[in-house]
């Protein structure tokens, strides 16, 4: 049934009569008092109460006082037979007729009307009192205002309805309850988070990370992907680490898969809001530190930061850092000086190297650092920027060869911390820094393949390579109009197909000018992709991230890469984080 509005009217009128001048007798001094009473109820069958005001002429006595016709004349008499939402006023011209004889004075009258916001049950005309306590000397009318509805604040100088005010004070208080309600939520909120907080100390509360780390901390990662892949697994069946990957993979979004290929950047010593962004909003992958960066300053606050970091992400996160040893020394204010790769070479003692290797990875491993941008596998040439600054094995295939897998072996003996083969495909006879241009690579493919190349190509087939940096560079003699990390032929073509390199490929920054001067960002990214890399490098903010991820899912929209491709790339990924310890098999 529709709803049906309800009118309720009610007017008292209180005639106190005095006898007129003509007819003065001592009978007629005793006090009289009319009351009038009208109400007017619709009922949901839309007939109404007859009242008082209403009946037939041939009830009514007496002639009518001209003087009061202008104070009732409404321009419509109601009809019983329709409700009052279809007659909105009374005629109330008849009531004279009840005063007709009367010499009396009204000062007002007053009716009042509210519509209610709901249908309401039929209810009895409320009783009223009659008001015959006092005897006056002048006829006069009293006025009683018709109740407000609930859900109207009541008037404190109004008499009310005992009922109704019942229904209108639980309204109010109703009300009041839900402020308060809120009121009490709001602080409860607040002392979770202070108890949240104050264990981690007022440096994490009020360090550079604010309150990034302490209103979307760890509690913030969404720990759920791997629990429930890991409900998924029967446990009492046998489950190799690629099946495990390819269910974790199965699991996984478009946005995650992609969040995995990127590695970057961020400023600052402590957890920031812009890289709880990248992790939390963005799914990133991996992260590197960099003392340029202000990453690192004390023992205490790097491991403080790679934990946070790992807490705050849904899957393990891979730190990575370029610790080579001498000009490129970033914990020697922690740990003091390592030996750069000429002086590991100048020994020419290959325990040497392994024991480089170890103490590196003890060093990085005791910060949660698990990705080691090392060693260095140019082979150099006296007129060498890498060569210049120490930073090759030398200039013999052969030695590199030697030198760079003993350190290997001693880097990734522990498991806690896998290398990675730079720069590919050679800059040991290059000029040209790839941070301010774009280096070319003139050697033939003869001398690629027993110079440049053999170092990577007899270490890949020893087993001992997990990550392979790609960096900026043309080789003319295979892409002359394409930088080796953004060509086909050389990601795919040379490291993938010729040398069988099944590991992790990524590129070096693409903030680089090499790459900025000729290339967007969304381009470079997508191109990166488009020739074989597993991780793009560089992004330092989240508008770097999300503009990189967005050309990247452009390009699957429009055919260009298939998720196919991304989920290669994002297995490797997953595979090497299982290597390094960071994901584990499920157990019962």
């Amino acid at each position: 049934m529709e709803p049906t509005s309800i009118w309720l009217t009610e007017t008292q009128v209180h005639l106190k009569e005095q006898p007129s001048q003509e007819q003065s007798h001592p009978s007629d001094k005793a006090e009289h008092t009319l009351e009038v009473k009208t109400d007017a109820i619709k009922r949901q069958t839309g007939s109404l109460i007859k009242s008082p005001l209403l009946q037939a002429e041939g009830e009514k006595q007496g002639t009518p006082n001209p003087q009061l016709r202008e104070l009732f004349h409404f321009s419509t008499v109601p009809n019983k037979n329709k409700t009052l939402a279809d007659q909105p006023t009374l005629e109330l011209k008849r009531i004279t007729k009840d005063l007709e004889a009367e010499d009396s004075s009204i000062e007002h009258l007053q009716t009042q009307r509210m519509p209610a916001v709901a249908q309401m049950p039929p209810q009895p005309p409320t009783p009223l009192t009659p008001s015959l306590s006092s005897v006056m000397s002048e006829a006069k009318v009293e006025v009683l205002e018709t109740l407000k509805l609930p859900g109207m604040k009541p008037q404190a100088d109004q008499p009310s309805n005992p009922h109704m005010q019942a229904i209108a004070d639980q309204h109010v208080q109703h009300k009041s309850g839900l402020t308060r309600g809120m009121a009490f939520l709001l602080i409860a909120l607040l002392c979770m988070i202070l108890l949240q907080a104050l264990p981690q100390g007022s440096q994490q509360i009020f360090g550079s990370q604010g309150w990034a780390y302490v209103l979307g901390g760890p509690d913030a990662a969404n720990t759920s992907l791997l629990r429930n892949i890991g409900n998924q697994i029967n446990t009492k069946t046998k489950i190799t680490p690629q099946q495990y990957i390819d269910t974790i993979i199965q699991n996984m979004t478009l946005d995650q898969k992609l969040g995995q290929m990127m590695l970057v950047q961020f400023v600052g010593a402590n957890f920031s809001l812009d890289l709880n962004t990248m992790i939390s909003q963005y799914n990133v992958g991996s992260v590197l530190l960099l003392t340029g960066n202000h990453n690192i300053v004390s023992k205490g606050q790097l491991t403080s930061l790679t934990q946070q970091i790992q807490r705050n992400s849904a899957l393990p996160m891979m730190v990575s850092l370029d610790q080579e040893g001498g000009l490129v020394d970033r914990l020697a204010d922690l740990d003091g000086p390592r030996p750069s790769a000429a002086q590991i070479a100048a020994k020419r003692d290959p325990t040497q190297a392994i024991l480089a290797g170890e103490q590196d990875a003890q060093d990085l491993s005791q910060y949660g650092i698990n990705l080691q941008l090392a060693p260095v596998v140019d082979v150099g040439t006296p007129y060498s920027l890498l060569q210049q600054q120490g930073r090759t094995f030398g200039e013999n295939p052969n030695t590199v060869t030697q030198m760079a897998g003993a350190y290997l072996q001693g880097l990734q003996k522990s498991g806690k911390v896998l290398g990675t083969l730079k720069h590919f495909p050679g800059l040991g006879s290059s000029t040209t820094d790839p941070h301010q241009a774009l280096p070319f690579l003139n050697h033939t493919q003869a001398q690629l393949n027993q110079i440049d190349w053999a170092p990577y190509q007899k270490l890949i087939q020893k087993g001992l390579v997990h990550a392979i940096m790609v960096t900026h560079e043309v080789v003319t003699a295979i892409d002359n109009t394409t930088p080796a990390s953004l060509s086909s032929k050389i990601v795919t073509g040379v490291l993938r197909d010729q040398m069988g390199f099944q590991g992790v490929i990524m590129t070096d920054s693409l903030t680089m000018e090499g790459i900025s001067a000729y290339y967007s960002t969304k381009q470079a990214a997508v191109l990166a992709v488009e020739a074989g890399s597993d991780i793009i490098m560089g992004a330092d903010t989240p508008s770097t991230v999300a503009t990189m991820l967005q050309g990247i899912k452009e390009a699957i929209g429009a055919g260009e890469i298939n998720e196919q491709r991304i989920d290669q790339s994002v297995f490797r990924i997953l595979m090497l984080k299982y290597q390094m310890g960071l994901l584990t098999l499920p157990k019962n």
